[in-house]
Parts: structure tokens; C-alpha cells; sequence
């Protein structure tokens, strides 16, 4: 797959076209060469968000009568079913049809992961009445979906996974104690956060995949207790195959439909996508335009049945390339079609959504379905360089679009082309968070050290924020959970009690641990006589609240697999079909639990402020400084300056004093995660990043000794630590990338996330490329994993809070996604303004 280098182009545009520096997705009418992709943004972007019952209505009817049934079966017969009833729709815009059954930008409803929410937010926090992530209904939907509400009582997943937790386990939840970790995403919703086997899909068809499954259950013994089990996969994974081989069916007779009303060019293409619907229901695909048809439908049939989100969409320009190459060399397509496919292909990415509950939207919002990552660039399973024209389009895709998804991750190596870094660097100009920066000197090594084959690793893909996962073999339980370190810190200079804060404290009515006992006792600050007796609590109470995070995920694990069995899935993800086993009781090649720690910075500068300010120059005692958090600082504002300015090294400054605290506490938790046995088999592996649950985590969390006022959100990622008092790096990126670098990226196997913010000016014209590329070749050469941009300054960040109709368009890079700002919710766009912005 080398790279044609005629022209030095490497695309639609020259490498080193240049953006804009700071526009922020801004200004967008006219990027894209195509009209149809200026149209059809603007309809995205005047299109509400819209809530739909349909889909939980057909899952509903379809699980009735039939309960003496295998759950596998059962699911498979339900999704068959609303495959079969769900209305459909073709947009006027359209060259790729398909949609998560529900039109563009509605979201469907899953009640078999967790309906209480659903039902309470209805009756009493309108999802239309919303500040953030409004959802549209009307009378009749609400209905509808209170109506579902007696079936699913008890019935949930959700239901299921708390009843198998214990008290002690319920007690560091966010939504049922007192936020240790938070385990929204599988605890309340589907799992996701997986990649089908294109290559393998695009190459056999749908006909080839059901022979494969019918020569495998051919061999059953049914002898073999075993053999039963495997009956029973099989069958579902027959009904599977054979509803969506019906469903594209029913998408060609609809355009062809729909072709009878038009005329012209409009008629030959709705012609040209029945045929193309009608031939690659069943077998494999000819050429690009089906290539692409096929690719959509096989991943949006994924959150049909399965409601999780980061649902990536793995090494496009790698199993999309030969066809791109045929039809260039034999003149099926020109070059300019295929790239105005690719921008259809985004913008549909693009419509798809998901509605969460109220806190989760806080947390998360504007994430839209979320995690819908597609990788560009990067090295071949052999090793050599696998960037092509295709990795150059998807960017240029990017460019044109200039919406919120896909979230494209791009690779890097240092066998690349150079102009791959440099056109990645002049889209991340532009300043809406997009492509973010991975690394392969070590994620592959970190791949390879959890038990992956070398050529599974390097033909990683990354998905949701910065997962690492060998797309279509892999099923990673990636972003599991969100674990508040900082917390863990707290207990541990508090003897295992939460702090108590005051009654003016923005969190104190709702800090239900406010001065209880929460974990072990190991001891009080105030009592303590070293520094090391402040590490061995912290130590301890880790390893306590990580025995409880384990039980408490493989609580969910179990569940899952009881209650919500994958077998369209299954058919996707290697070896499941020859294992005969379903993807959620360990049916692929890898599988992993990966939860992820929150607050490095925050451990890092508390202990560095502990250690500096009571141990080494004792200018506070220990007693006084847990008074001075019990107060939030109130009383003791000098101290709390000084615990926020530069007379204490803190991390991400280049300091070795702060950056080996920051080492110190991330491998703590490291340690204590990794190797842990997962209950659908593989193992725990950890992560370092908290896609914008430090937010939730802060909000949670009584005053900390980091500098932290009560409520205040808790550090970004790998990020370091800003308070409402000050941004804790103030030496600049270099400085910053060598602070980060410190940590163990390869330890922290399931990935990590680092923001930065630069001033616009800073980035502007070839030396704005020249710093920033530079800056990356360190951050890279010293083993850091992953960097992702915002260019936008804090004035303009201030404006679009106050006046958000001037600013629709705004998009921003919140964690390890890009959303629209004005959408966000007050707290997430606070903590975005409050980021370093930093200058070269």
C-alpha cells in the first residue's frame, strides 16, 4: 500500500494546504468542494436532537412469549424483528443509506440495559427542558415509553449488575455512594467500545459469513454438553446473518421506491444504491461506493443491537484502500467521487446519537453517540509505513466537514512521510480538536506486553477517546470505569473518612460521605511523622477501593452476559464463530477490562504541596492543613496560594520533584489494576484518562491538598492541575510534554489522554507548524502515547457562553471527544476555559 507520490498531493488537497489557524469549525459553508456535503451540513446543523420510541417498542414486543427461550436466541429473534418493522429512511442528500433505526440526529431507546432514568426523567427532568443535550418528544412518546415500564421492571441488565454487587461495592459508585468511581457507561447502557472485522467482511460478504457459521454448527457434538451451548450460539447467529442480509434488502426496494418519484440525477443514484443495497446483502462488494454501503451498514447494525457507544470504525484508509486503488486504476471513479463519498460517510457518522440520563449528560455532554473513532495512518501488520492517498482524504475529509465526528485518530511513526505529520498538523490548527495524535513507539510495545500477537498489534486502531485495541479481535471492555485517585488520596490523609467540609461548601448538601468512615484506617496527616507514612496509606486505600472497582465491574461483566448476549456482534469480532462462543462470555481472541484512573496531576501536586509544605519546610502541620480542607481553604488563604503558585514544584513543569510524585501515583494504581482476572476471561489492564468525567469526579470531592477548592473539577486526563486560583504549568509546552512523558505510558496499556490549549496566535503560519511539530518529536521520542489540540483563546471560549447564538458552529475538543461548546453543559465549559492556554 505505498504512498503514489505524484504531485505531492496525497489527496484532494496539497499536504501543506493551510486551514486557518483557530476557526474552530467555524466558517464551514463553503469548505467542502461539493454542494450536496454544504447542504447536508447545513440540515445537520438545523436539525434538533429528537427522542424516539420505536426501537424500545419492537424490542419490547419481540421478548413477549417468548421467555422459555435461550437469551440468545431471544435477542437475536428481537433484533430480527425490529430489523424487520423499524420504519426507514433515505435522506435527499444520501449516497450511503442506513440508520440506527430512528432518523437522523433522533435517538432510540434501549430499556434493556436500565429504564428507571428513562422513566424518572420523564415524569420529573423533561429531556426537553434541558440546558445541555436537549432531546425533543412529544406527548405520544412519552406515553409510549411509560407504557414499557411494568415489562422491564427488574428485567435490566442495570438490574441485574446491582443485585449481584454487594453494599461495599455500591458504597464507591457515584450514582449509589460516594463516587470513588463511576461506572455509567456499562453499569446504566450497552458496552460497545469495540471494531468489527472489516477486512474479513468486505472480503467473504454476508453469504460467506453465514457458510461459515453453517459449517461450524455442522460439527457440533451434541453429545457434548458443550455442544448444546454452541447449538444455541449457532442458531442465533443464523438469525442474525439473515436479518441483516433482509434489512438491506429492504433498503434497495425502498430506493428503488422512492427513485420512481424522481427524476434526473436523483433518479440514477437512488437506481445505483438499490443495486448496490441488493448485491452486497449477500455477497462481497465490487467497488468503492459499495464498499462504503457495506461498511455502514455493518457498523450502524452494531448500536442497533447493542446500544454501546465507541463504536470505531478501525483502519479505514487500511480495508478500504484496494478498492479506492482498482477503481482509480480501471476508471470506476474519479478520485474527486470518492472523496465526496468519504465526506457522506462523515456526515452520517456524524447523525448519530444517543440519549443519556441527566447526570451522565452533565458529565459527558454534547458527546452526541460518542466514540465513533476511525484511525488513519500508522504502519502495516509487517511493519512498514501504511500511510496512503486514502489517510490524506480522510483528512481533507475532516477539513470540509468540520463536524464533531468522526473522532479521527491519526498514527505516527518515525518511518512516516513527513508530510503525513505536517498535513495532520495544519487540520489540528484549526482548532476543533481534530485529528488527535497516537504514537506507535509505544503502543505497540504496550499492546505486546498484554499478550497480543505482533501483528495484531501493529495493526492497532484506536477507539472512543484513546483506547488502543486490535480492531475485529478484541472485545476490551475499554472505559469501564472512572476512578478517582484523588479520592483515594483524600482518604488516605484522613484516615479513611471523607474531608468534611463546611455548610457553604458547593457540594455539601449532596457530599453524602462528608465526614463518615469510607475506606480503611490507615492513619491521619495530623498524626503522621513522615512522608512515607503518606504514601503507604495511599497505597493501602488503593488497593482497597481497586479490590472493590474490580468486584464491582465484573458484577456488570456478569450480567452483561446473562442479560444482553451479542450474537449479531459475534458474527464481527474474531474467533467467535469458530469458538462458538459469544462475544460477551470471551468469543473473541483478546479480551480485557480496562478502567481508567482520574486525578494523576491532582495526586502529583497534593502530594508534592503535602511533602514540600508540612514534611521538608514545615511551614504548616499536618493537623492544620486537613483543618484548612475541612474549611475549603477558608482562613488559611495564604497557604492556599502558595499551594497554587510556583514556589512549589508542581507536575508538568519539568520538575523531577513533582514528576516523580505524578510516576509514583499513577503506577500505584497501575499496579494494582493490571493482571486482575476479567469475568468474560482476559484480564484488567489500566488507563489514564477521564474523558470529561473529572468534572462529575470534582464536583463529588471536598477540598484537596493539591490546591482544589470544593467542587471544583478535577484534572484533565494526564493533563495537569488548574484550580479557579491558577493553572498549575506555567513553563510552556515543551516543559509540559517532558513533564508527561515522565509517566508510564506503556503501563497504562488502555490508553492516555492529554489536552493542551494553545493560544491561536501561537500555531499561526510555518513556525506555528515548525514549534508544534517539533514539540510532538519529544513528547514522542520520550514514549509519550497520545496528544490531542484545542486553538481557541479564553475570550472567545467567554463570548460563546454569553452569546451562543453567535457561535453554532464553536466546535471544541472537550476530553477525548469534539463537541459544539454552545451545547455543553456550564460546568464543562467552564473547565475548558480554565485550561492552560499555552504560548511557544
Amino acid at each position: 500500500m505505498a504512498i503514489t507520490k505524484d504531485k505531492l498531493t496525497y489527496g484532494i488537497k496539497p499536504y501543506n494546504e493551510d486551514w486557518g489557524t483557530g476557526v474552530s469549525g467555524m466558517n464551514a459553508e463553503t469548505a467542502s468542494p461539493f454542494e450536496r456535503i454544504r447542504n447536508w451540513r447545513k440540515q445537520f446543523l438545523d436539525t434538533p436532537l429528537t427522542l424516539d420510541e420505536e426501537r424500545a417498542i419492537l424490542w419490547t414486543e419481540a421478548l413477549k412469549g417468548n421467555e422459555d427461550k435461550p437469551q440468545i436466541i431471544r435477542n437475536a429473534e428481537a433484533l430480527a424483528y425490529v430489523l424487520e418493522n423499524i420504519q426507514i429512511h433515505i435522506g435527499d442528500y444520501e449516497l450511503i443509506l442506513g440508520n440506527m433505526a430512528a432518523p437522523p440526529r433522533c435517538a432510540p431507546v434501549f430499556p434493556e440495559f436500565s429504564y428507571e432514568w428513562m422513566l424518572d426523567e420523564l415524569e420529573n427532568a423533561p429531556f426537553n427542558e434541558r440546558d445541555g443535550d436537549r432531546f425533543e418528544y412529544n406527548k405520544k412518546t412519552k406515553n409510549n415509553l411509560m407504557n414499557l415500564a411494568e415489562f422491564w421492571k427488574g428485567q435490566t441488565v442495570h438490574d441485574l449488575a446491582k443485585n449481584l454487587m454487594s453494599e461495599e461495592e455500591l458504597k464507591g459508585t457515584g450514582g449509589y455512594g460516594k463516587g470513588l468511581y463511576l461506572l455509567g457507561n456499562y453499569f446504566y447502557g450497552g458496552v460497545g467500545h469495540c471494531s468489527p472485522r472489516y477486512e474479513k467482511l468486505l472480503d467473504l460478504g454476508w453469504q460467506g459469513i453465514k457458510e461459515q457459521v453453517e459449517k461450524n454448527y455442522a460439527k457440533i457434538d451434541m453429545t457434548d454438553p458443550e455442544g448444546i451451548k454452541k447449538a444455541a450460539f449457532y442458531k442465533a447467529e443464523l438469525i442474525s446473518v439473515e436479518a441483516i442480509m433482509n434489512y438491506i434488502k429492504r433498503y434497495a426496494q425502498y430506493a428503488r421506491e422512492k427513485a420512481e418519484a424522481e427524476s434526473g440525477a436523483r433518479k440514477e443514484e437512488l437506481m445505483q444504491m438499490a443495486d448496490n443495497c441488493e448485491w452486497i446483502s449477500e455477497n462481497p462488494p465490487r467497488n468503492f461506493w459499495e464498499a462504503m454501503q457495506m461498511w455502514w451498514f455493518i457498523t450502524v447494525t452494531i448500536t442497533i443491537e447493542g446500544n454501546g457507544h465507541s463504536i470505531a470504525y478501525g483502519r479505514f484508509d487500511q480495508y478500504m484502500y484496494p478498492f479506492y486503488k482498482k477503481d482509480i486504476e480501471d476508471g470506476t471513479f474519479s478520485k474527486e467521487f470518492i472523496q465526496e463519498l468519504i465526506e457522506c460517510g462523515w456526515i452520517k457518522i456524524s447523525e448519530l446519537t444517543k440519549i443519556r440520563d441527566a447526570g451522565s449528560t452533565a458529565a459527558f455532554g454534547g458527546v452526541e453517540l460518542g466514540g465513533t473513532s476511525l484511525t488513519l495512518g500508522g504502519v502495516t501488520p509487517d511493519g512498514d509505513d501504511a500511510t496512503n492517498d486514502l489517510s490524506f482524504m480522510g483528512i481533507d475529509a475532516l477539513a470540509h466537514v468540520r463536524l464533531h465526528a468522526p473522532w479521527i485518530t491519526t498514527r505516527h511513526h518515525i518511518d512516516e512521510p513527513k508530510e503525513w505529520m505536517l498535513k495532520c498538523t495544519k487540520v489540528a490548527k484549526m482548532g476543533f480538536g481534530l485529528p488527535s495524535f497516537f504514537n506507535d513507539e509505544v503502543i505497540i510495545p504496550s499492546m505486546l506486553n498484554r499478550g497480543r500477537k505482533i501483528e495484531d498489534c501493529r495493526d492497532y486502531n484506536a477507539l472512543g477517546c484513546v483506547e488502543p485495541d486490535a480492531g475485529g479481535r478484541e472485545y476490551g471492555w475499554h472505559d469501564a470505569a472512572f476512578f478517582n485517585m484523588n479520592k483515594v488520596l483524600e482518604l488516605a490523609i484522613n484516615n479513611g473518612k471523607c474531608i468534611n467540609c463546611s455548610s457553604d461548601c458547593p457540594i455539601y448538601e449532596n457530599c453524602v460521605g462528608a465526614g463518615s468512615q469510607l475506606g480503611l484506617e490507615t492513619g491521619s496527616l495530623a498524626d503522621f511523622e513522615t512522608f512515607e507514612e503518606v504514601k503507604e496509606a495511599y497505597e493501602k486505600q488503593m488497593e482497597y477501593w481497586v479490590d472493590r472497582l474490580t468486584a464491582a465491574l465484573n458484577s456488570c461483566d456478569i450480567a452483561h452476559m446473562e442479560r444482553k448476549p451479542l450474537p449479531y456482534l459475534s458474527l464481527l469480532i474474531e474467533d467467535c464463530i469458530d469458538k462458538g462462543v459469544d462475544v460477551t462470555r470471551g468469543g473473541a481472541r483478546y479480551n480485557f477490562i480496562g478502567p481508567q484512573g482520574v486525578g494523576v496531576a491532582n495526586v502529583a501536586d497534593g502530594l508534592s504541596n503535602i511533602k514540600y509544605l508540612v514534611f521538608n519546610e514545615k511551614e504548616i502541620s499536618g493537623e492544620e492543613l486537613l483543618e484548612a480542607l475541612e474549611k475549603n481553604w477558608e482562613g488559611y488563604e495564604p497557604i492556599y496560594v502558595k499551594a497554587n503558585s510556583s514556589n512549589i514544584p508542581h507536575y508538568g513543569n519539568d520538575d523531577d520533584y513533582a514528576d516523580t510524585l505524578a510516576k509514583y501515583g499513577a503506577n500505584v494504581y497501575c499496579k494494582e489494576v493490571e493482571e486482575r482476572p476479567a469475568a468474560h476471561g482476559g484480564i484488567f489492564q489500566p488507563g489514564l484518562y477521564p474523558v470529561s468525567a473529572n468534572v462529575p469526579h470534582g464536583a463529588m470531592q471536598a477540598a484537596t491538598p493539591d490546591g482544589r477548592k470544593a467542587g471544583e473539577a478535577v484534572a484533565d486526563g494526564v493533563s495537569p492541575v488548574h484550580t479557579s486560583r491558577a493553572s498549575h504549568d506555567i513553563s510552556g509546552p515543551t516543559a509540559l510534554f517532558k513533564s508527561v512523558s515522565s509517566l508510564d505510558h506503556a503501563r497504562a496499556s488502555n490508553g492516555t489522554l492529554l489536552n493542551t490549549r494553545f493560544a491561536p496566535s501561537t500555531l499561526e503560519g510555518e513556525t506555528g507548524d515548525e514549534n508544534f511539530m517539533a514539540s510532538m518529536r519529544v513528547y514522542f521520542e520520550r514514549k509519550g502515547m497520545h496528544n490531542q489540540i484545542n486553538v481557541i483563546s479564553s475570550e472567545v471560549l467567554k463570548d460563546a457562553m454569553e452569546n451562543p447564538g453567535n457561535y453554532k458552529g464553536l466546535l471544541v475538543r472537550v476530553a477525548g471527544y469534539s463537541a459544539f461548546f454552545t451545547e455543553l453543559d456550564s460546568s464543562l465549559q467552564k473547565d475548558l476555559i480554565e485550561r492552560t492556554e499555552m504560548s511557544y
